[in-house]
């Protein structure tokens, strides 16, 4: 695989650390395989899930779903924005398949060979997350 792994990690790390967070037992499960010449790297839960109406917003930036359940837990709201974002720049995608209460799917979806994007960047605010 060729691309930039310092954002590589950063959106593994977000995907990893909002799994342990909303994960209070059973488990979180990495998984690396390939799919139509992509990498897929999926990280599963067996968390509290997402409700259908909510899946819709998870990526906007400053937007977090408001429940009494998911409120309790810190955050800006803007992990998995920048997930995507950096998902994007690398030429590839994040995807999430839930159901509320049993759990979720994050899948990072990267070409096996392309370009990095050298000359993009976050605006700043982004990367300060």
């Amino acid at each position: 695989m060729k691309s930039d792994r310092r954002r590589v990690e950063q959106i593994l790390l977000n995907l990893l650390s909002n799994a342990v967070k909303f994960t209070e037992q059973g488990f979180v499960r990495m998984k690396c395989e390939i799919q139509n010449e992509k990498i897929v790297i999926s990280v599963a839960d067996s968390g509290i899930g997402i409700k259908p109406e909510d899946i819709g917003v998870l990526f906007n930036p400053f937007r977090q779903i408001e429940s009494g359940t998911t409120r309790k837990y810190d955050g800006t709201g803007l992990g998995l924005s920048i997930c995507r974002k950096l998902a994007r720049l690398l030429g590839g995608e994040v995807r999430v398949e839930s159901v509320w209460g049993q759990g979720s799917t994050f899948s990072l979806m990267l070409p096996q060979e392309g370009e990095v994007e050298k000359e993009q960047h976050l605006p700043k605010q982004e990367r300060e997350k």
